[in-house]
């Protein structure tokens, strides 16, 4: 396939430019953990006659559309900058697993081998993405991304681009040029938010949202930093139960994801004996239609404060966690570590961090002319303390909890313990009339609850007490 833009691709190295605020932040915490690489990992599960050639050519149509895959970080004085540098040869790389006793096993193996290899700011490029072949008719695209150059929902965007590109060559269609901007005008744009009226606002939200902050509650009390492997539990919802998460008409003015919120904040409430706790949501930061069809690292990550109160309703706590992320959307842009930083929270402050809840419920199944891939997530990146994904995946698609831990602070017989406890919670609330006292949710659990605060075991309490 030969693309009509490619004359106007970028063919040199471009002049090195500054790092974003996000960027900034990424790449002072891998200098801190430097052996841990702060990489997202996916898998695309393609199934059919692939046309590899044809693959790999629109693969590299859409990075050089995005410009992230060929990103590179150089020293100028003293300071991270950035440079947008293309390879000679940017054609996808190919590794062959078909002779292997078990090839799904032995490509299994080698992705992770991949994303937990440390990432040389110096000489690597910060995404990496090959085709394993598995089978005559199955592989695996395969990609690694440093946060640094790209954030998740930048990532999805060019994985569906590959794929409308791919589908389009395949069925002789043209299709719209991509609009994407490229990185030094995402760079021109932050910029230009940052000396607006919206910034300021943003702000101001986080500074009286934040100047009281407290370290979030946490389910275990052991510190440690984060670990270049997690411990992973999944499992997936039952049908009866994404049937009430998808129902918005059963929970007027509140979203899936805030019932999700809620429901994990519930839990995280009543093993720490904390009625107000603190989790950490991803936020995209993409608020106009130009950032949203573009690449590049703009994602945010917040923390959303929850009342737990012990005469809450289901409807109570939903409503009120929706209100919460409304204005966490509304302010997304905000980067909350700059503010932290204004406000004089020491570093060694903002690094401490609590649970994490990211919902990523879009259809994650892709179309590559007549074949179909299924999307996998392979890590989220480096935990600090628990990330609770929630994502479809799958054909049929399953709608599945993942829970990912440090192992340095969670033990696995705990995780699977405190997995098990969300997902009945989450089955249980969603399954309730807004209206039911939140204390009857879940009271099997309750009259075993042994809050941890502040680190020393309690007596037992039921909620009410």
């Amino acid at each position: 396939m030969e693309h009509a833009a490619r004359a106007n691709y970028r063919e040199h190295r471009s002049d090195p430019f500054p790092l974003s605020a996000a960027q900034h932040g990424l790449w002072f915490a891998q200098q801190l953990a430097p052996d841990v690489p702060i990489c997202i990992a996916q898998y695309v599960d393609i199934h059919g006659q692939l046309d590899v050639d044809l693959f790999r050519e629109v693969a590299l149509v859409a990075g050089h559309e995005y410009e992230s895959v060929f990103l590179r970080l150089v020293d100028v004085d003293g300071e991270p900058h950035q440079v947008v540098d293309p390879p000679a040869d940017a054609a996808m790389g190919i590794v062959d697993f078909r002779s292997a006793s078990d090839p799904m096993a032995a490509a299994e193996a080698w992705m992770q081998e991949n994303y937990t290899a440390r990432v040389d700011f110096e000489h690597d490029y910060l995404c990496e993405s090959s085709l394993l072949r598995v089978g005559d008719e199955r592989h695996l695209w395969y990609s690694r991304i440093h946060h640094v150059a790209l954030d998740g929902y930048g990532a999805m965007t060019m994985v569906n681009r590959v794929a409308a590109l791919y589908t389009a060559a395949v069925h002789g269609l043209e299709l719209e040029p991509n609009r994407a901007s490229d990185l030094h005008t995402l760079h021109r744009l932050e910029g230009d938010y940052r000396s607006s009226h919206r910034f300021s606002s943003d702000r101001d939200y986080w500074a009286e949202r934040l100047h009281t902050r407290t370290n979030g509650a946490s389910l275990t009390d052991i510190e440690a930093p984060p670990a270049v492997h997690s411990l992973t539990v999944r499992a997936a919802l039952s049908a009866d139960t994404v049937a009430r998460l998808e129902d918005t008409d059963g929970r007027p003015g509140a979203t899936a994801a805030a019932a999700l919120i809620a429901a994990f904040a519930c839990y995280l409430s009543r093993r720490t004996g904390r009625q107000d706790v603190l989790v950490d949501i991803p936020l995209s930061a993409r608020t106009t239609a130009v950032l949203r069809r573009s690449g590049g690292m703009l994602a945010n990550v917040a923390p959303l404060r929850v009342q737990v109160r012990s005469d809450d309703t289901v409807g109570d706590l939903v409503t009120r966690v929706q209100h919460e992320l409304m204005g966490a959307m509304r302010h997304q842009r905000g980067n909350v570590e700059d503010i932290l930083r204004e406000l004089g929270v020491s570093a060694e402050a903002r690094r401490i961090s609590g649970p994490m809840i990211n919902v990523m419920l879009f259809d994650q199944d892709l179309t590559f002319g007549s074949l179909t891939g299924d999307f996998r997530i392979l890590t989220t990146g480096p935990v600090p303390d628990l990330s609770v994904n929630v994502y479809r995946s799958g054909t049929p698609a399953s709608t599945i909890v993942e829970f990912e831990a440090n192992p340095y602070r969670y033990r696995d017989d705990d995780l699977r313990s405190h997995h098990a406890g969300v997902v009945e919670l989450i089955d249980e609330l969603l399954a309730a009339d807004p209206g039911t006292p939140l204390a009857v949710i879940g009271v099997a659990e309750l009259e075993c609850l042994t809050p941890v605060v502040g680190g020393v075991s309690v007596s037992e309490v039921s909620l009410p007490e």
